[in-house]
C-alpha cells in the first residue's frame, strides 16, 4: 500500500493539525497517512484529532521526532474542527488576547477605505508581539478567507504564525462558500465561544 507522507516538522499548532486535515480531505478511503511532528505537544493534539474521527494512530519516535501513521476510513470527518484540539487549558490564557472580525470591512465609511484597513490590520496583526492565539471570523468577515479575497494571503500569514484561524460554520453556509474557503477552519459557535471564555482579553476593531 503506497503512504501519504506530510512533513509538519518545524511547525507549531494548529498547523500540524491543518496539515492533517488536509491530508484527509485530499485523499481517498483507505490511504495510508503518515505525519512527521517534530514536537510532543502537537502529535498529542493530532493523535486525539485523529482518535475522535475513528482513527487511531500508530505513534513512532525517534528522538526528537514522531512519525504518526494511520489509514483514511470514511470521506467524511465526524469531528472536522481541528484547530479546537488546539486550545489551551483552561485557565492558561489570562495573558492571551483574540481578535473577532464580524465584517469583512473595518468601520462604518466607504467600503474601499474598509477594505484597506481590514488589509492594514491583519498585516500589523502578523508583526505584533505577542500574537493572538485565534482570529475569529463571524457573519460576513468569513468571506475574508473564501477565494478572490484579497485577505486571504493576510490570513494564511497569521496562520503560518501559529494563530487559529477559526470561520463561523453558520455564516459560511449562509454566503454558501463551504467550498470556496481557503484558510483557516470552519468552526462551531461552542468553539468560538469557549475560545472567547478562555482569553484574557478580547479585541473586536
Amino acid at each position: 500500500m503506497s503512504e501519504i507522507t506530510v512533513d509538519a516538522r518545524g511547525q507549531l499548532c494548529p498547523k500540524p493539525l491543518i496539515m492533517t486535515k488536509q491530508a484527509l480531505q485530499g485523499s481517498a478511503v483507505g490511504t495510508a497517512i503518515a505525519v512527521r511532528i517534530d514536537n510532543e505537544t502537537s502529535c498529542r493534539n493530532v493523535e486525539r484529532f485523529l482518535r475522535d474521527n475513528g482513527m487511531p494512530p500508530r505513534i513512532d519516535q525517534d528522538g526528537a521526532e514522531f512519525t504518526v501513521r494511520f489509514i483514511k476510513i470514511a470521506p467524511e470527518l465526524a469531528a472536522p474542527d481541528a484547530a479546537a484540539y488546539c486550545l489551551p487549558a483552561r485557565g492558561r490564557m489570562e495573558s492571551s488576547y483574540v481578535v473577532t472580525l464580524a465584517g469583512d470591512t473595518v468601520g462604518r465609511g466607504s467600503a474601499e477605505l474598509g477594505g484597506m484597513l481590514m488589509h492594514g490590520l491583519l498585516a500589523t496583526l502578523a508583526e505584533a508581539t505577542p500574537l493572538p492565539t485565534h482570529v475569529l471570523l463571524y457573519s460576513s468577515a468569513v468571506l475574508l478567507a473564501a477565494e478572490g479575497s484579497p485577505h486571504v494571503a493576510g490570513l494564511r500569514e497569521l496562520e503560518r504564525r501559529g494563530v487559529n484561524i477559526l470561520l463561523c460554520g453558520t455564516c459560511v453556509d449562509f454566503y454558501r462558500k463551504k467550498t470556496e474557503i481557503r484558510v483557516g477552519s470552519i468552526s462551531s459557535m461552542l468553539t468560538i465561544l469557549e475560545v472567547q471564555l478562555q482569553a484574557g482579553k478580547i479585541i473586536a476593531p
